[in-house]
């Protein structure tokens, strides 16, 4: 019975069963997106969506657009947050398979698509309307358009990479690095090297610097803040030193969400790879989308540890070649199977865990979703203390705590942060708050964190009203102070 079935699926076209996989798990994600809370980032995100500009403090404007968009359809609602999230997540497995299938066979193409589905980092991605939603649609955008170009002889395919490159650029800055990936690709290939002086390339670059316009634009006019953001973000503010220690926990936390045994596969893939056939076209089309994205955050990592995240566009062709390399040797050596069966069972079993923590008790600093629980107990307390004390000023410490109070409070109110240095946060872009004699303001904070000197001087009076912890099913999340600040 059980052989009979194996023997059907096999007769099942691969692309088939991936349209059939890929529509079971949008839908899925689609009804889950909205079971789980919103995490810090997306509150901030939605926050800039109601005010649209041409770019923002340390990040493009194409995540706010994108919210608007979703908002502007569904309502300023989790589901309308979220909804090109899981648009984006099922392109960019369609993008994975038909990249795999063009350049190796529906086989491997399945195997592809089976491999980012189950990949913690490439799942939960699919269902958090962060930059990284859109960041890695562009990238496996750009890298299909270029392996297309590259068979045949048309200027408008590098015009058009060189827009999805810009356009991936405007969400996550990450997506400039194609740009020398492409380039580091023409120079090591002889068969190519040519297009680095040719027309084609000087079209890309082009397109590209037309479709990042409206952030250069934003920058001369504010001041180049991207430019102290991202300083501050890769973590070499006034001189690089070497932490080994950080580079150990950067590894760590990669491995940790890509799933130790494909992230091994993959590392092992790179080096026999690299090792063995890196002048073979199709190898080094890979490797050269994937590894110089490795290689400049393991080297910033050197001096303090990047966000696990960072790594994510260089596993769409990273995919592609370990499940290209691992098939072969199963092929030569069947005893892989073996391994290969234990990788993508251990993956599945982190991917349905990091979906539903509740049962699995994890100590509160180790549960993968406690950023997104407790948010609608946290907004409860605020609207009692605000209610009670007649507020009518709302401020958060951190922007996190700005953002969440303002979406989930029931009217979704404006709200600030103290006065702090321009460029600090998005919050220092927009106008602040006014008081005056009839202020009442509530400040919301970590429990952890000492008052800042700014609150003193911006109020006579503060004092603390509540400190709890939002909970969660009845599991404690994070705890907060409120305070009441009067201004005399």
């Amino acid at each position: 019975m059980f052989r009979e079935l194996l023997t059907r699926w096999g007769a099942v076209s691969p692309t088939r069963l991936a349209v059939a996989l890929l529509t079971c798990v949008t839908l899925f994600r689609f009804w889950f997106s909205t079971r789980m809370q919103l995490v810090g980032d997306e509150a901030y995100y939605w926050l800039w969506s109601k005010h649209l500009a041409a770019s923002y403090r340390d990040k493009g404007p194409a995540i706010a657009w994108t919210i608007a968009l979703g908002t502007k359809i569904f309502g300023d609602t989790v589901f309308g947050i979220r909804f090109f999230a899981v648009l984006c997540g099922a392109a960019v497995g369609f993008l994975l398979f038909a990249l795999a299938r063009r350049m190796y066979d529906e086989r491997t193409a399945l195997w592809c698509l089976l491999m980012a589905l189950l990949m913690p980092m490439m799942a939960v991605g699919s269902i958090l309307m962060t930059i990284d939603s859109l960041s890695l649609l562009s990238w496996a955008l750009a890298s299909l358009l270029f392996w297309n170009a590259l068979q045949r002889d048309r200027l408008l395919d590098w015009v058009w990479i060189g827009l999805v490159i810009g356009l991936g650029f405007l969400a996550k800055f990450t997506n400039g690095v194609q740009l020398a990936c492409i380039g580091l690709f023409l120079l090591l290939s002889r068969e190519h090297r040519r297009l680095l002086v040719s027309r084609k390339f000087a079209a890309l670059i082009g397109a590209f610097l037309l479709s990042i316009l409206p952030l250069i634009w934003w920058n001369i006019s504010t001041g180049w803040v991207h430019a102290t953001a991202l300083r501050s973000r890769s973590g070499v503010e006034k001189s690089f030193g070497i932490h080994p220690f950080e580079l150990v926990h950067f590894v760590g936390e990669v491995f940790g969400v890509v799933s130790p045994l494909f992230m091994a596969a993959m590392g092992v893939a790179a080096v026999v790879l690299f090792w063995t056939r890196a002048t073979e076209r199709r190898t080094l089309f890979l490797l050269s989308q994937s590894l110089p994205v490795f290689a400049i955050f393991l080297f910033f990592s050197l001096n303090k540890s990047g966000k696990s995240n960072w790594i994510a566009p260089a596993l769409i062709t990273g995919i592609i070649f370990t499940v290209a390399y691992w098939r072969e040797r199963i092929t030569n050596c069947p005893v892989w199977r073996w391994p290969a069966r234990a990788a993508f069972a251990m993956a599945g079993v982190m991917t349905l865990a990091v979906h539903n923590t509740d049962y699995l008790h994890f100590p509160r600093k180790l549960d993968p979703l406690r950023r997104a629980q407790g948010w609608d107990d946290f907004a409860r307390h605020v609207q009692a203390a605000r209610v009670k004390h007649q507020a009518n000023l709302l401020i958060g410490s951190h922007y996190m705590e700005a953002s969440l109070m303002a979406f989930y409070l029931p009217d979704q109110p404006e709200t600030f942060m103290l006065p702090e240095e321009y460029g600090a946060s998005q919050f220092s872009l927009w106008p602040g708050y006014k008081r005056d004699r009839q202020t009442r303001a509530i400040y919301v904070c970590k429990a952890g964190r000492s008052l800042p000197p700014a609150l003193a001087s911006e109020f006579h009076s503060v004092t603390l009203l509540d400190q709890f912890w939002s909970t969660h099913k009845g599991r404690p999340m994070s705890e907060f102070r409120i305070y009441l600040c009067l201004p005399d």
